[in-house]
């Protein structure tokens, strides 16, 4: 891995990666520690669906139960998602 640092690239160190690693590990932990969980899994959810596709699907539920099944099934992947990330954190 490379860095730009005083007008040139440079190798990072093992060890300097290692820090950046643990420190990216550190501010993963504390996101999951400090997000509320409705505010995660909506972030989550909004990964694939828009708040308009979301109403849409929800309102054509029983037109097209197809699309509906597979938003349903995303929002509990979602879910889980987050409370595993929550649990891991703690």
């Amino acid at each position: 891995m490379k860095i730009y640092e005083n007008g040139s690239y440079r190798d990072l160190t093992p060890e300097e990666i290692a820090q950046m690693q643990a420190e990216q590990e550190q501010a993963e932990k504390e996101y999951w520690q400090s997000v509320s969980y409705d505010e995660a899994v909506n972030a989550k959810i909004r990964e694939r669906y828009t708040e308009s596709q979301e109403f849409a699907i929800l309102r054509q539920k029983d037109e097209k139960p197809e699309e509906y099944n597979a938003y349903y099934a995303y929002c509990e992947e979602c879910k889980a998602f987050v409370k595993a990330k929550k649990e891991e954190s703690q």
